[in-house]
């Protein structure tokens, strides 16, 4: 487990990116915990230059073909796969996805995509991180 404070998100995003660089990252924590924050990290690691904003309504962002966003509170895995997203997955890319569950990296398991889930915890002025098995 590793906790930073807020400012040092960025370390927090290369480290994530040494885990994982090419497949999926699924984030889950509270409301509020950070998740769209890291990704935003995640991207400026990346050197993207976009501006990244919540998936919440649009359910999936794309950044550069490199980076994609998902958010699936409102849909939940059911719609998730019934709007053919499960297949976006393939893409030789990054795929983080907000409020992922055991169903679906069980899904992504089985259909051999790379997979990790990082847990986010909130702390006064910072939040704590677990990659894992770490969890």
């Amino acid at each position: 487990m590793m906790c930073r404070e807020l400012a040092h998100i960025d370390s927090v995003a290369q480290t994530v990116l040494s885990h994982i660089s090419r497949g999926v990252l699924i984030l889950q924590g509270d409301l509020a915990a950070g998740k769209t924050t890291l990704v935003k990290a995640i991207a400026k690691a990346l050197g993207l230059g976009e501006s990244v904003t919540s998936p919440t309504f649009s359910v999936q962002q794309n950044y550069a073909n490199r980076l994609y966003h998902y958010d699936i509170y409102n849909q939940g895995l059911e719609q998730f796969m019934a709007m053919g997203l499960f297949e976006e997955l393939e893409r030789d890319a990054l795929h983080c996805i907000e409020w992922g569950d055991a169903r679906l990296q069980n899904l992504l398991e089985r259909a051999g995509i790379a997979v990790e889930v990082l847990y986010i915890t909130k702390e006064p002025n910072r939040r704590c991180y677990r990659m894992g098995e770490d969890a």
